[in-house]
C-alpha cells in the first residue's frame, strides 16, 4: 500500500492530465456521448467500396482480398484487409472500442503529445498546453470532420515517435529504441504510409543533427548505439506491420501510384514517360497558395471553406461594407474562400499563441535543435505550396525516393502542426525554469513581441498582394462567358441576327454583345472583393488581439513575481479560446434553425448512411423479372438483415437500410453485372454499396482501369463498355438497361495481336482515315496532313484558304467500311454528312472539305485485342467460337463457369485481369490466364465439357500473419524484459547499504 501511495503521489499530475484531456475530449464531442456520429464524407465512401467485402466476412468468416465493387474489379489492400497477428494494432481497436470516433482520435492527439513532452522532461502543465495546441490545430479537426481516420490516427501518433526519438538520443538509448517501435508500430498500424513517410523527413534531419552534435562532443558510441537501436526498433515495427506494407507496395506497382505500360496521351501525342509515381498534376492538385501560408497565423486570410459566403459564419461581415442589399444578395452566393486549393474544407490554423511562442523559441532558446525544426517546417510549408513552388516540387518528385507516390501535398503540413507547439512547449519551459534570470532579458523579450505585433499590422495594413481574388474566381468568370458562347453559337445565325442584331461572323460585335452582359457577374466579383477585404481585416484584427493579450500574460513571466503554473494556466486558457472558436465552424456541436446539428447525425444513421434509391430498386427488379428464383434469395438476405435491426434496436428509415443492404448483398452473391452511375462516375462509391459498379471512389485505382477509362469509357465506347458487362446505366433518377451488356463469359473467333499497349488499347475504339479533299489544310495536333489515320480523340481543325479555322468533329455512329464528308455551306455553317447523302446533292450545295471513312471498328463478340506476347501462347488465331460458357456461381473472390465447346475455342471473360493473386484451374488442373483485350481475362479451352474456377488469394497475405504475429511477440518480451530490468534496478537502489 506503501508503494501505490508512493506511485500516485510521485505521478498525480499525469493522472490529472488524463482526466483533463478526457473532459475536453468528452465536451469537445459531446454529441458522441449523445448517441450521434459525424457525417463524414470519406466514411460514407468507405461504407460503399466495402460493402461487398463486409458482408462476404459476415457470410463466410473470411477476407476476400479482392471486391467486385469497384472499377470492375480491384484488390481489397488498400480498402478494408483484416490483418491477423498486430497485437499492437488490436490494442488500438479495444482502446478505439472504449472511446470510439472522433473523440477517441482526438484523446490519442492530446495523449500522444504529453507523452513527448514527458520523454523531453517538459512540465507537465506545459505538456498539456502543447498537447491543446497540437489537437486543436484546424486541420485535425477538418481531417476528422471529413472522414480521413486513418490519417487523423497517424498523425496522433507522431508526438510520441518525435518523443521517443529524441530520448534515445538525449538520455536513454535503450528505452528510446524501445519506445520507438512501439509508437511506429501503432503508427504503421494507422495505414497511412504518407504521413509516416514525410514523419521519416523530420527524422532524417533530426538524426543528422544528432550526428553532428556526436562528432562535436566525441559521443560516436553513444550516437551509435541510439541509431542502430532504433532502426532494429522501427524494423520490429515493419515486421509486425508487414502484411499491409507488403501488399500495399505489391498493389501499389499496378495502380496509377506505379508505372503505366501508356506512353501517349488520349490524344495520340507523346506523354511523359512515367516508369513510376503519380503524375505531377495529380501530385499537385491540391497545392496550398504561397499566400494561403498565413492562415497558419490569421484563420480567415483567404475566407473560409470552399462555400457560398451566405453558408458560412462569415456571412455578416458583410453587413459592415456599404453594398447595398440587393448587392449583399448577390454576393451571398459567391465563394467566400479566394485561396489556390481546387476545394478545401478550411483553413490550416496553428494560433496565434503557437507561433508566437514558436517565435520567441527561436529568439530565446540555445539548443539547435530548435533550428531543425524550424527549418523542416519552412521546407513542409515550402512542399506544400506545390505547384506554386514547382522547383522545389520537381526536386523532390524528380530525386527524392518515394515522394512522388503521394497525391495531396498539403498533408505535408502536418509537420508544421508539430513542430512549432514542440518549439513553444521548449521555450515555456526555459521561461519556468530560469525565472530569475528572464529579468535580464526583458528588453529582448519585450522587442521580440514588438516585432511579432509590428508583423502582424504590416500584413494587415498591406496585404497579401491578392487583391482578394484568387483563380478559381477566374474559372467562374470565363465559364460564364463560356456558357454565354455556347449559347449564342446554338442560335440559328439568321434569328441572332435578327432579334440580337449580332453578326455571329463578326466577332467584335460577339464580344461586345458578351461583355455586356458580364458587367452585372463581373460587378458582383468586384462586391465580393469589398466582403473579403472585411474579412481578411476582421481576421487580422483578430489575430491582433490574441497576439497582445498572449504578450502581455508572458510578460508576467518577466515584470512580476506571479506563480509560473498560474501563467502557463492563463496561457492555456488563451489557447483554447483561440483555436476552439475557430474550430467549432468546421466541427463543433452547432446546430441549424430547425435544431438539428450541423456535423453530426444520430448514431444509426451514421452507422448505415446510405439508402436504396429508386434506379437500385428498379434494377432489383429488372433481375427479378429475368431470374424469378431470385426472390427467395434476396428475401432470405432481408430477413437477415431485419435480425440485425432488431439485434441493435434500430427502427424506421435505418431498418430499411440494413434490410436493403442485406438484400442486395444477397442479390450481388447470385449474379454478376455490373451498373455504370453516371452521377458519380469515377467520383462515387455508392453504387458499389448496392452493386457491382464500374465507377467508385479511389486514390489508388488499378493504372489499366484508369487507362480505359481515359480512352475509352470516358468516350461512351459502347464496345468496351459492352464487354464490361455493364448491364444498367444510371442517369439522374432513371435507369437504362443495355441489351448489349456481353454478359460474364463470350468465346470469341479472331485475335487481333498488337506490339505495344499504345496499339493495343486504341484498338478497342474505332480508326479513322481522315483525307483533305479542299483547297484548305488539315491539321491534327497541330501538325498538317493530307492523310491522317487517327483513333477518334486527336485534335482536328481544318484552315481555310482565308485562314478561318473550323473545328473538325468524328461521327461515334459511323460503321466500319462507310465514309462521311465534313462540308460547308454558303453561309459558313459546318456539318459532317454521310457520302451517301452528299451524292444525292444535284445543287452542289455543299463545299466537301475533309472525307472520313472507319477502316477499323472494335467487335468484341467476334474479336479479341492482344498483346502479341499474349498472342503467341494460343495454339491459333482462328476460333469458331461454337459452344456457350456459363457461370455457375460468384463469390468476390472465386468465381465457377461451366463450358460446353465444340471444338478448342478462346473465352474471355468480363473480369479484371490481375496476374497477382487470380488463378484459373480447368477440370481441377491451373491453368496460365491470358490477358485480353487489354484488361479481361481469357482462357484458351479445348473441346468439350469443363468446370472452370478463378480464385484468388494472395500468400503474402498468409504469410505476413505469421511473421507479424513472431514481430509482436518478440516486441511485447522486449517491453516485459525492459520493464523488469527498470524494476531490479529500482529493486537495489532501494535496498539499504548495510
Amino acid at each position: 500500500m506503501e508503494k501505490i501511495e508512493r506511485f500516485f503521489a510521485k505521478n498525480w499530475i499525469h493522472f490529472v492530465a488524463i482526466v483533463v484531456f478526457i473532459i475536453v475530449s468528452v465536451s469537445y464531442f459531446s454529441p458522441q456521448f449523445n448517441d450521434y456520429g459525424l457525417k463524414q464524407h470519406d466514411i460514407e465512401q468507405f461504407k460503399g467500396m466495402s460493402n461487398e467485402i463486409t458482408h462476404h466476412r459476415i457470410e463466410t468468416g473470411e477476407d476476400p482480398l479482392w471486391t467486385n465493387s469497384m472499377f470492375g474489379g480491384m484488390p481489397a489492400t488498400q480498402i478494408s484487409v483484416q490483418h491477423q497477428g498486430n497485437y499492437f494494432k488490436n490494442f488500438t481497436s479495444w482502446f478505439l472500442s472504449i472511446m470510439p470516433s472522433p473523440a477517441g482520435f482526438f484523446l490519442i492527439h492530446l495523449i500522444s503529445f504529453y507523452i513527448l513532452s514527458h520523454l523531453l522532461r517538459i512540465k507537465p502543465l506545459i505538456g498539456i498546453l502543447g498537447a491543446l495546441a497540437f489537437a486543436f490545430a484546424s486541420y485535425e479537426i477538418i481531417i476528422l470532420q471529413a472522414g480521413h481516420n486513418s490519417k487523423s490516427l497517424a498523425v496522433a501518433f507522431l508526438p510520441a515517435i518525435l518523443g521517443a526519438f529524441i530520448y534515445a538520443f538525449q538520455r536513454n538509448w535503450k528505452w528510446g529504441a524501445t519506445l520507438s517501435a512501439v509508437f511506429m508500430t501503432f503508427e504503421l498500424s494507422a495505414n497511412h504510409l504518407q504521413v509516416a513517410y514525410y514523419m521519416g523527413i523530420l527524422l532524417l534531419f533530426l538524426g543528422i543533427y544528432f550526428l553532428v552534435k556526436a562528432i562535436q562532443e566525441q559521443e560516436l558510441k553513444k550516437f551509435s548505439l541510439a541509431a542502430v537501436s532504433i532502426f532494429i526498433g522501427y524494423g520490429i515495427a515493419l515486421l509486425i506491420n508487414i502484411g499491409n506494407i507488403q501488399m500495399t507496395n505489391e498493389y501499389a506497382k499496378d495502380t496509377i501510384r506505379g508505372g503505366n505500360d501508356i506512353t501517349i496521351n488520349v490524344d495520340g501525342t507523346n506523354s511523359a514517360i512515367t516508369t513510376s509515381g503519380l503524375d505531377k498534376d495529380y501530385i499537385t492538385q491540391w497545392s496550398y497558395g504561397i499566400g494561403e501560408s498565413f492562415t497558419l497565423i490569421s484563420p480567415y486570410v483567404k475566407g473560409s471553406h470552399s462555400a457560398a459566403l451566405g453558408n458560412t459564419h462569415l456571412a455578416d461581415l458583410a453587413d459592415n461594407t456599404d453594398l447595398s442589399r440587393n448587392s449583399l444578395k448577390e454576393v451571398m452566393n459567391l465563394p467566400i474562400y479566394w485561396g489556390e486549393q481546387p476545394i478545401t474544407s478550411g483553413p490550416t490554423y496553428l494560433g496565434v499563441v503557437v507561433l508566437f511562442l514558436a517565435f520567441l523559441g527561436l529568439v530565446f532558446l540555445k539548443d539547435n535543435i530548435r533550428w531543425v525544426f524550424f527549418g523542416v517546417s519552412t521546407l513542409a510549408l515550402m512542399l506544400a505550396w506545390g505547384k506554386n513552388f514547382m522547383p522545389l516540387t520537381d526536386f523532390f518528385i524528380d530525386y527524392v525516393p518515394g515522394y512522388n507516390m503521394f497525391r495531396t501535398v498539403t498533408i505535408v503540413l502536418v509537420l508544421v502542426e508539430l513542430c512549432m507547439p514542440v518549439i513553444g512547449i521548449l521555450v515555456l519551459q526555459k521561461f519556468y525554469e530560469e525565472r530569475e534570470t528572464l529579468k535580464e532579458k526583458r528588453k529582448m523579450f519585450l522587442i521580440s513581441s514588438g516585432v511579432f505585433v509590428f508583423f502582424l499590422f504590416a500584413v494587415m495594413a498591406f496585404g497579401l498582394g491578392d487583391n482578394y481574388t484568387s483563380s478559381g474566381d477566374e474559372r467562374i468568370v470565363d465559364n460564364y462567358r463560356n456558357g454565354m458562347m455556347d449559347q449564342i453559337a446554338g442560335i440559328e445565325p439568321a434569328v441572332l441576327l435578327e432579334q440580337y442584331r449580332i453578326d455571329i461572323n463578326n466577332e467584335v460585335q460577339v464580344n461586345e454583345f458578351i461583355d455586356l452582359q458580364m458587367e452585372p457577374i463581373e460587378a458582383n466579383f468586384d462586391d465580393l472583393k469589398i466582403v473579403r477585404a472585411e474579412v481578411f481585416s476582421s481576421s487580422m484584427k483578430r489575430s491582433l488581439g490574441i497576439a497582445v493579450v498572449s504578450i502581455i500574460i508572458l510578460s508576467l513571466f518577466f515584470f512580476s513575481s506571479l506563480a509560473a503554473p498560474a501563467i502557463i494556466m492563463g496561457l492555456t486558457v488563451v489557447l483554447l479560446a483561440d483555436l476552439v472558436t475557430v474550430n467549432v465552424n468546421y466541427l463543433g456541436s452547432k446546430t441549424d434553425e430547425r435544431g438539428n446539428y450541423i456535423f453530426w447525425v444520430p448514431k444509426s444513421e451514421q452507422e448505415f448512411p446510405l439508402s436504396s434509391l429508386s434506379v437500385d430498386m428498379d434494377i432489383l427488379n429488372s433481375e427479378l423479372a429475368e431470374n424469378p428464383g431470385l426472390e427467395q434469395i434476396i428475401s432470405e438476405g432481408g430477413l437477415k438483415g431485419k435480425q440485425k435491426a432488431k439485434d441493435l434496436e434500430y427502427t424506421g428509415k435505418v431498418k430499411q437500410r440494413i434490410i436493403d443492404s442485406y438484400s442486395f448483398a444477397a442479390l450481388n452473391r447470385a449474379t454478376n453485372y455490373r451498373v455504370f452511375d453516371m452521377n458519380g462516375s469515377w467520383g462515387s462509391s455508392r453504387a458499389s454499396y448496392f452493386h457491382k459498379s464500374l465507377g467508385g471512389y479511389h486514390g489508388a485505382k488499378l493504372r489499366n482501369i484508369q487507362n480505359l477509362f481515359d480512352f475509352h469509357i470516358s468516350r461512351s465506347n459502347n464496345n468496351v463498355l459492352d464487354m464490361l458487362n455493364v448491364k444498367y446505366f444510371i442517369q439522374g433518377d432513371k435507369v437504362t438497361k443495355n441489351p448489349n451488356a456481353m454478359g460474364n463469359a463470350w468465346l470469341v473467333k479472331t485475335i487481333l495481336d498488337y506490339d505495344s499497349p499504345n496499339d493495343e488499347i486504341r484498338a478497342l475504339g474505332k480508326t479513322f482515315v481522315l483525307t483533305d479533299i479542299a483547297e484548305g489544310h488539315l491539321i491534327v495536333n497541330d501538325d498538317r496532313v493530307e492523310v491522317a489515320s487517327i483513333y477518334g480523340s486527336e485534335y482536328l481543325k481544318y484552315v481555310l484558304p482565308n485562314g478561318d479555322s473550323l473545328t473538325v468533329p468524328l461521327w461515334n455512329g459511323l460503321t466500319k467500311g462507310l465514309k462521311a464528308v465534313f462540308v460547308m455551306d454558303a453561309y459558313g455553317v459546318t456539318n459532317l454528312v454521310p457520302e451517301a447523302t452528299l451524292l444525292q446533292d444535284t445543287l452542289n450545295s455543299f463545299v466537301s472539305l475533309v472525307s472520313i471513312e472507319v477502316v477499323e471498328d472494335f467487335n468484341p463478340r467476334e474479336e479479341a485485342v492482344m498483346l502479341t506476347s499474349e498472342s503467341s501462347k494460343l495454339s491459333k488465331r482462328q476460333f469458331s467460337g461454337e459452344g456457350s460458357i456459363e457461370m455457375v456461381s460468384y463469390a468476390p473472390n472465386a468465381i465457377e463457369y461451366k463450358a460446353t465447346l465444340n471444338g478448342g475455342q478462346l473465352a474471355v471473360f468480363s473480369e479484371i485481369y490481375y496476374n497477382k493473386g487470380w488463378k484459373a484451374y480447368v477440370d481441377g488442373e491451373e491453368q496460365e490466364v491470358l490477358k485480353v483485350d487489354y484488361l479481361l481475362r481469357g482462357l484458351e479451352l479445348t473441346s468439350g465439357e469443363h468446370k472452370i474456377e478463378f480464385k484468388f488469394d494472395l500468400p503474402s497475405y498468409h504469410r505476413s500473419a505469421t511473421m507479424s504475429r513472431i514481430g509482436s511477440i518478440l516486441l511485447l518480451l522486449i517491453l516485459v524484459g525492459m520493464g523488469y530490468m527498470q524494476w531490479q534496478n529500482k529493486r537495489k537502489e532501494e535496498i539499504p547499504v548495510e
